[in-house]
């Protein structure tokens, strides 16, 4: 959701600064300089694409753009819940953390929990490795969309040449060099406000899912050490802020916690 608000916020922005100069969105469109910055822009990235599957690459890239639905403060709470073996404490299907998931099934398996620990790491280390591939390729590939301006504006340019040999009135002139040039502008909004963001937003949530990876595999050991209510609760609530500490087994009749 920051992308979006962020889009909606450059967005006014050339809006305002578009009414200030008194020019309409037709000054800011250009066919040619569009195509060759988009298609340009395609084609490369569709030649560096990581050796993942499409479905794959657009599924992290969703996420990466709306992020997670659970904060780390709700997470903490499911895992409290979970570790204390709450009558009401979330399923697995209602918990989002699929670390969490695969702790609880490999538990239910036998599991030892070095094993799972184990086990959790290297699905973590994959995981990692995946969303790090993923942004990489899209702050690599922020580095075309310029050039293809650039030479889309090259192509302005050749085509504003000539116009003046064939004698083209000043007007027209003014008219194809501002042309030439939305195409460098096409190239700077693709790679600042798309590529680039959305890149360092993936390694931001991946430093995010490094932490409840981190909860789940804590939240495990204590369901199997079978700890105390009050000592799940204190331990996770390390995870999270101080002002943001949670209570929430004081809400718990004792008869619940099986």
């Amino acid at each position: 959701m920051r992308l979006l608000f962020g889009l909606f916020t450059i967005s006014a922005g050339f809006i305002l600064a578009s009414i200030h100069l008194e020019q309409g969105a037709k000054s800011y469109w250009d066919f040619v300089a569009f195509f060759v910055v988009v298609f340009g822009t395609l084609s490369v990235m569709l030649i560096t694409r990581p050796q993942l599957k499409f479905s794959v690459v657009l599924k992290y890239i969703k996420r990466g753009i709306f992020g997670s639905s659970t904060t780390t403060q709700k997470f903490v709470a499911d895992c409290v819940l979970v570790a204390t073996r709450v009558k009401d404490a979330p399923s697995d299907k209602t918990i989002e953390c699929q670390f969490l998931r695969d702790g609880q099934e490999l538990m239910s398996l036998g599991f030892s929990f070095e094993k799972i620990e184990n086990i959790l790491s290297l699905r973590y280390q994959n995981y990692a490795k995946t969303i790090t591939n993923i942004a990489n390729w899209l702050r690599k590939n922020s580095k075309y969309p310029p050039a293809f301006g650039l030479a889309g504006t090259v192509l302005g340019l050749i085509h504003l040449m000539r116009g003046i040999s064939d004698g083209i009135n000043p007007q027209e002139t003014g008219i194809r060099m501002a042309v030439a040039l939305v195409a460098t502008f096409y190239g700077l909004i693709i790679s600042n406000i798309f590529l680039n963001p959305i890149g360092e937003l993936l390694i931001e949530r991946l430093k995010h899912d490094e932490e409840k990876a981190e909860i789940a595999i804590h939240t495990i050991e204590m369901l199997m050490k079978k700890s105390s209510a009050i000592e799940v609760q204190e331990e996770l609530n390390s995870y999270i802020e101080p002002e943001n500490k949670m209570n929430i087994l004081s809400a718990i009749p004792i008869e619940e916690m099986v």
